[in-house]
Protein backbone atom coordinates (compact mmCIF):
# COMPACT_ATOMS: atom_id res chain seq x y z
CA UNK A 1 0.00 0.00 0.00
CA UNK A 2 1.07 3.39 -0.66
CA UNK A 3 0.54 4.91 2.48
CA UNK A 4 2.28 2.23 4.16
CA UNK A 5 5.73 3.02 2.02
CA UNK A 6 5.16 6.55 2.57
CA UNK A 7 5.26 6.23 6.45
CA UNK A 8 8.40 4.61 6.33
CA UNK A 9 10.09 7.91 4.43
CA UNK A 10 8.87 9.77 7.35
CA UNK A 11 5.31 10.85 5.68
CA UNK A 12 2.14 11.58 7.48
CA UNK A 13 -1.20 11.79 6.10
CA UNK A 14 -2.86 15.73 6.54
CA UNK A 15 -5.69 15.50 4.33
CA UNK A 16 -7.98 12.62 2.01
CA UNK A 17 -10.45 13.52 -0.74
CA UNK A 18 -12.24 11.30 -2.90
CA UNK A 19 -14.06 11.93 -6.01
CA UNK A 20 -16.42 8.84 -7.61
CA UNK A 21 -14.04 6.02 -6.40
CA UNK A 22 -10.88 7.44 -6.68
CA UNK A 23 -8.57 8.41 -3.54
CA UNK A 24 -7.12 11.92 -3.41
CA UNK A 25 -4.34 11.42 -0.07
CA UNK A 26 -1.76 14.35 0.96
CA UNK A 27 1.25 13.59 3.02
CA UNK A 28 3.51 15.50 4.88
CA UNK A 29 6.97 15.88 6.64
CA UNK A 30 6.70 17.37 9.95
CA UNK A 31 3.00 17.08 10.52
CA UNK A 32 3.14 16.57 14.06
CA UNK A 33 2.26 13.04 14.32
CA UNK A 34 4.41 10.21 15.88
CA UNK A 35 2.08 7.48 15.13
CA UNK A 36 -1.01 6.99 12.26
CA UNK A 37 -3.08 3.80 11.36
CA UNK A 38 -5.86 3.36 8.29
CA UNK A 39 -9.19 2.03 9.56
CA UNK A 40 -10.86 1.11 6.06
CA UNK A 41 -14.12 -0.86 5.40
CA UNK A 42 -17.03 -1.20 2.95
CA UNK A 43 -19.19 0.08 5.77
CA UNK A 44 -18.71 2.09 9.03
CA UNK A 45 -15.86 0.80 10.97
CA UNK A 46 -16.75 1.30 14.56
CA UNK A 47 -14.95 -1.51 16.26
CA UNK A 48 -11.62 -0.81 14.72
CA UNK A 49 -11.93 2.92 15.30
CA UNK A 50 -13.08 2.02 19.30
CA UNK A 51 -9.98 0.03 19.67
CA UNK A 52 -7.63 2.94 18.07
CA UNK A 53 -9.50 5.17 20.61
CA UNK A 54 -8.94 3.24 23.26
CA UNK A 55 -4.86 3.09 22.31
CA UNK A 56 -5.10 7.16 22.12
CA UNK A 57 -5.64 7.67 18.35
CA UNK A 58 -7.90 10.46 16.97
CA UNK A 59 -9.41 11.01 13.73
CA UNK A 60 -7.33 13.28 11.74
CA UNK A 61 -8.57 12.46 8.58
CA UNK A 62 -11.72 10.70 6.99
CA UNK A 63 -12.76 10.29 3.28
CA UNK A 64 -15.42 7.92 1.29
CA UNK A 65 -16.52 6.48 -2.02
CA UNK A 66 -19.57 5.11 -2.37
CA UNK A 67 -18.37 1.74 -1.33
CA UNK A 68 -15.25 2.49 0.95
CA UNK A 69 -15.08 4.62 4.01
CA UNK A 70 -11.23 5.06 5.36
CA UNK A 71 -10.59 7.09 8.56
CA UNK A 72 -6.80 8.17 9.37
CA UNK A 73 -6.38 8.20 13.08
CA UNK A 74 -3.14 9.69 14.52
CA UNK A 75 -1.22 10.07 18.17
CA UNK A 76 1.76 12.08 19.19
CA UNK A 77 4.08 10.08 21.14
CA UNK A 78 3.64 12.12 24.51
CA UNK A 79 0.10 14.11 24.15
CA UNK A 80 -0.10 17.67 25.61
CA UNK A 81 -3.10 16.94 26.94
CA UNK A 82 -6.76 14.94 26.63
CA UNK A 83 -8.39 15.89 23.67
CA UNK A 84 -11.57 16.91 23.77
CA UNK A 85 -13.10 15.01 20.63
CA UNK A 86 -16.12 13.61 19.10
CA UNK A 87 -16.96 11.35 16.76
CA UNK A 88 -20.62 11.30 15.19
CA UNK A 89 -22.37 9.00 12.70
CA UNK A 90 -25.96 10.28 11.31
CA UNK A 91 -27.85 10.10 8.50
CA UNK A 92 -28.45 13.76 8.55
CA UNK A 93 -26.25 17.00 8.31
CA UNK A 94 -25.76 17.22 12.15
CA UNK A 95 -26.67 21.28 12.75
CA UNK A 96 -27.83 21.14 16.53
CA UNK A 97 -24.74 18.61 17.61
CA UNK A 98 -22.14 20.91 15.92
CA UNK A 99 -23.59 23.97 17.31
CA UNK A 100 -23.47 22.18 20.90
CA UNK A 101 -20.13 21.31 20.36
CA UNK A 102 -19.11 25.03 19.51
CA UNK A 103 -20.74 25.78 22.78
CA UNK A 104 -18.08 23.40 24.04
CA UNK A 105 -15.05 25.39 22.04
CA UNK A 106 -15.02 21.78 20.00
CA UNK A 107 -14.55 22.36 16.15
CA UNK A 108 -15.37 20.19 13.08
CA UNK A 109 -12.50 18.71 12.04
CA UNK A 110 -13.15 16.51 9.03
CA UNK A 111 -16.37 15.49 7.61
CA UNK A 112 -16.80 13.18 4.85
CA UNK A 113 -19.80 11.15 2.71
CA UNK A 114 -20.08 7.37 2.03
CA UNK A 115 -22.32 4.16 2.52
CA UNK A 116 -22.62 2.98 6.14
CA UNK A 117 -24.51 1.05 8.21
CA UNK A 118 -25.76 2.42 11.74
Amino acid sequence: MWISKKWKEGFHVTSMGTAGSRWGVVMSRNAGYSYQVVELDFLYPSKGLHRQYDAGYRITSCAATPDQAAFIMSRAKKPKKKPMDETLLTSAFPCKAIKEQRAKNIYVASICHGRTAC
